[in-house]
């Protein structure tokens, strides 16, 4: 956790010191947990409150670069199909992501809907160490949403997105008539997803 929070630092402060017009956006909200079919039986976690931050990069007049981290704690609980064996813990669900945010409009206005799509990591974090290992997962994300300024430095902005943590089967290597190439198996597993809201702080700029 240490190396991470240094990662989130060493990337953050330059951003801060140097962006024009950057917005700091903290925020809330409500994330669907899902749940993982395993051969054994199925894995469940809880829906909960969700939590974060997000900075906004301007690059073009409706285009922002977006540094994410949303993390939820609730719990999971695994469940044998046989009903043999039941196990539950607490879990902090933590997204580190990076991508963009792009405006519908160009046009000056007070509400400006968005899209966004963003890639980056899922670590799923167990309390009980000792029935559950810690997971780390490539993970996207996409989302719509909307900000609304109150003034040049104040807004809010409400989203909601899809978030979809990627398991990978592994790859295989094929040749044949109709040609050769390599296969990539993958699969989402949880489907979460969210809806927030949070607060704009736009800091520099004009």
């Amino acid at each position: 956790m240490k190396k991470v929070k240094l990662i989130v630092l060493t990337v953050i402060i330059p951003v801060l010191i140097y962006a024009q017009g950057v917005e700091v956006v903290p925020f809330a909200g409500y994330m669907f947990g899902g749940s993982i079919k395993y051969v054994e039986g199925k894995m469940k976690i809880e829906n909960g409150m969700d939590y974060g931050i997000s900075l906004l990069i301007p690059v073009e007049t409706i285009l922002d670069v977006e540094l994410n981290y949303t993390r939820m704690d609730s719990k999971a609980s695994f469940s044998s199909y046989a009903g043999l064996s039941s196990q539950e813990t607490d879990i902090g669900t933590n997204y580190f992501q990076i991508g963009a945010i792009k405006k519908f409009t160009n046009q000056p206005a007070k509400a400006v809907p968005f899209g966004s799509f963003s890639l980056g990591a899922t670590w799923f974090k167990p309390v009980d160490q000792r029935s559950f290992e810690d997971v780390w997962r490539f993970s996207i994300a996409a989302g719509l949403g909307v900000k609304v300024m109150f003034s040049e430095r104040i807004g809010i902005m409400l989203r909601g997105r899809l978030m979809m943590p990627m398991t990978f089967a592994g790859t295989s290597l094929y040749v044949g008539t109709g040609g050769s190439g390599v296969s990539l198996n993958s699969w989402v597993a949880p489907l979460q997803g969210d809806f927030n809201g949070g607060l704009i702080i736009k800091l520099g700029g004009k």
